[in-house]
């Protein structure tokens, strides 16, 4: 097409558009100047609409054009028109859709830099010769029938678009009511880790796919729009495609690719593929238990790593690869050996390095791009899911617990303040390098309590079987030493709140009035069954409180120092276990002997995330935030050694536990009991497996307990009767959820 037109730059309406480069940069007043790139297709298909300038172009000829020989969906066309309106960006309409027909380009055009040979074409052009196509028309008669049942979806899309352009004008401060974000997705199934391409026109995205029972994961890529994505990349069976990042230029896409077969290990790439498609090709190998964040330079020859938050030795901090040179170097900043420094990302004008420090009790941190000494940039202490810049770099966009979910927030960099986006239960948020615009993660998966029965050696799994009945999400189970009652989080009744009840007697179940739960791990019961320690609000912070779930009696226990994030009991009467604040985000253990309203601290342990008391070897056992694996240490702390390193049983295939899990997924996954210590694994086709900690080798694979595939939140066992309580998520619905980023308020 480019061959036979008089110049490869045009100017469309007050846009101007470089056919070769593939751009569009708008040049209203209204807009920032900065280039748009597009996608093959939608400059093809502008090319068609410029030819017939004025004049309407039906969508069957527009499929013959720019999609010759083969068979696409009708959504294409809306896709690219989709692109070529938000690249534009005028409050003109520049492409008109005319119902059932097509579309037509009302914006005058005019070629750029013709040789003075070539007469200058007046608007409307004339029409360009549309290539003839050997596609058969019974084809065409087909898609011409789809195109009418298109058009429904092309004006609810319109509406929408108007939608989007309401959410504009309130963050511009009108009084116009608008919904604060748009879903862009809506299939089955999961779709997550997003990222924009840098003028916000399109997104790259995960995408789980079953097919004939073969699931992988693949790049699906569509524009900020909800219309039908097309897969990037064709993983074969057993393959996940993972975490991709768009390229400063928009030219290529980096992205994990993951391949974990039963008895036959993983393998793992860092893989680089250009964005209008293409094959992928590796630049760097990786390891598939522990994927690390990563974001570009804006040089485009550089990535930046954070740590695995899998614990690994060597890789808590961050670290530089040059993809010309393939080698990495790590960053020469202050970091102690315990801190865990993850999903870093450069500032657009590559200065600094922004990232999260540390989990549970995670802050925002600021270190130059040379490295050299980090500074702290926020001091809310909590589970944070993910940053990106602003375009201009004065503020960083992330996502963080506040209350009982996590949420969109903005943070001024300078001012250090930091403001809400008004957009709860989102996650991992992208921005686009040169658009004040967001995509990010919708959570909706709802969570049931379930029980399955631990078969005896030789005995056959029995089905799973619903707990409570609920049509909310419940999570995090803690069943009694009797096995009579159980605790849990649920959100039920609307509120999130922590239920009781005796176990089989659903007319038993009450909510704990002025008790809110932080939802992180779950209740922990003494040892005559009478109470249970959790975390809970204490105003803007967190504390630990003692409930009685047979009077609903909560009480707080007044730490002597530290903010906690769980707490158990011993078996020796009056003596806690505590994990708290260390400062920075950093975690310790604490054995406290309690009288009456006293705590009396006896012993620390450094680098600890969680701490239960092991009946059957009467010792401590725990997890630590910058070491995989099971540790355990004597009842006053001394002697801490490794137990277990949770890895795959030896000469086997079998991981131990989630692949890339961090300590935070292996506690919500520990069974501790007086006949032994277990993890509810995960591999080998199962995510419910009951596997032996500290087994000897050989033994360590256990029978699979729940075959639906889903994700595991919390377990809790009674040994008496050998029922595993757990709650589990059998479907996902996470979607990709899109908005314009407001005005900053003034400084």
């Amino acid at each position: 097409m480019l061959q036979s037109l008089p110049s490869q730059r045009v100017r469309v309406g007050d846009s101007m558009v470089d056919l070769a480069a593939r751009e569009i940069t708008p040049a209203s007043a209204a807009a920032d100047g900065a280039p748009h790139r597009m996608s093959l297709k939608a400059i093809d298909l502008l090319v068609v609409l410029i030819g017939h300038a004025g004049k309407v172009v039906s969508r069957e000829t527009l499929l013959e054009t720019v999609w010759p020989d083969t068979l696409p969906g009708d959504d294409v066309v809306t896709q690219a028109v989709a692109q070529l309106r938000k690249a534009f960006g005028s409050d003109e309409p520049y492409i008109e859709t005319i119902a059932k027909h097509g579309y037509r380009l009302l914006a005058p055009v005019q070629w750029l830099d013709v040789p003075e040979a070539v007469e200058q074409t007046p608007p409307p052009a004339q029409p360009v010769a549309m290539p003839a196509s050997p596609r058969a028309r019974p084809a065409l008669r087909i898609i011409g029938t789809v195109a009418a049942l298109a058009a429904l979806g092309l004006a609810l899309w319109l509406a929408i678009g108007a939608d989007r352009e309401r959410a504009q004008r309130v963050a511009g401060g009108s009084d116009e009511a608008a919904p604060p974000f748009l879903k862009i997705t809506s299939a089955p199934g999961a779709e997550f880790a997003p990222s924009l391409s840098p003028d916000g026109s399109q997104v790259v995205y995960s995408a789980y796919v079953d097919v004939d029972g073969k699931g992988r994961t693949q790049l699906m890529l569509q524009t900020t729009a909800p219309v039908e994505p097309r897969a990037l990349t064709h993983p074969v069976a057993g393959e996940q495609d993972l975490m991709s990042a768009w390229s400063p230029d928009g030219r290529q896409i980096a992205f994990y690719r993951v391949r974990r077969e039963s008895g036959a290990g993983s393998s793992c790439h860092l893989m680089l593929m250009a964005s209008a498609g293409g094959e992928p090709h590796p630049v760097a190998n990786c390891e598939s238990d522990r994927l690390r964040m990563f974001g570009w330079h804006p040089d485009g020859k550089h990535l930046v790593f954070g740590a695995s938050n899998a614990g690994q030795p060597g890789v808590n901090a961050i670290e530089v690869l040059d993809l010309a040179a393939g080698t990495s170097r790590k960053l020469d900043y202050a970091h102690a050996a315990s801190d865990l420094d993850l999903a870093p990302k450069y500032s657009p004008d590559g200065r600094w390095i922004a990232f999260q420090r540390n989990v549970s009790r995670g802050d925002l941190w600021l270190v130059p791009a040379a490295g050299g000494q980090p500074e702290r940039l926020t001091r809310i202490e909590s589970n944070l899911y993910g940053l990106a810049w602003s375009p201009d770099g004065k503020s960083i966009v992330f996502s963080a617990y506040r209350g009982q979910e996590p949420s969109l927030l903005r943070l001024d960099v300078q001012s250090r303040r930091i403001t809400e986006l008004g957009i709860g239960n989102a996650r991992f948020p992208s921005v686009a390098l040169k658009d004040a615009s967001v995509a990010f993660v919708i959570e909706e998966t709802p969570t049931s309590l379930y029980r399955v029965r631990i078969p005896a050696q030789g005995e056959a799994v029995a089905a799973p079987e619903k707990v409570f009945p609920s049509s909310g999400s419940e999570l995090l189970p803690s069943v009694s030493p009797d096995g009579r009652q159980i605790v849990f989080v649920s959100d039920r009744t609307g509120d999130v709140r922590l239920w009781s009840g005796e176990i089989g007697r659903a007319s038993s179940l009450r909510p704990i009035e002025n008790f809110i739960p932080f939802p992180r791990h779950p209740a922990a019961w003494s040892a005559d069954g009478k109470t249970v320690l959790m975390i809970g609000a204490d105003g803007d912070n967190e504390a630990l409180f003692e409930i009685t779930p047979a009077t609903g009696a909560v009480r707080k226990l007044v730490l002597p120092q530290g903010r906690p994030t769980y707490g158990a009991y011993l078996a020796e009467p009056g003596r806690l276990l505590v994990v708290s604040d260390r400062g920075a985000g950093r975690l310790g253990l604490t054995l406290y002997q309690r009288s009456g309203e006293q705590l009396q601290p006896l012993a620390t342990l450094d680098d600890v995330a969680l701490a239960r008391f092991d009946p059957a070897s009467r010792r401590v056992v725990f997890f630590r935030n910058a070491s995989w694996g099971l540790w355990q240490a004597g009842m006053a702390l001394d002697g801490p050694q490794l137990l277990d390193d949770l890895h795959a049983d030896p000469g086997g295939s079998l991981p131990r536990i989630v692949p890339n899990a961090g300590f935070y997924l292996q506690s919500r996954r520990l069974v501790t009991s007086d006949r032994g210590n277990w993890i509810v694994a995960a591999g080998d086709g199962c995510n419910v497996r009951w596997v032996a900690v500290d087994a000897p080798a050989g033994s360590r694979s256990g029978p699979c307990l729940d075959p639906r595939g889903g994700e595991l939140t919390g377990v809790s066992y009674d040994p008496g009767s050998g029922w595993l309580y757990y709650s589990y998520s059998t479907g996902d619905a996470s979607d990709i959820g899109w908005a314009r980023l407001p005005a900053e308020p003034a400084r």
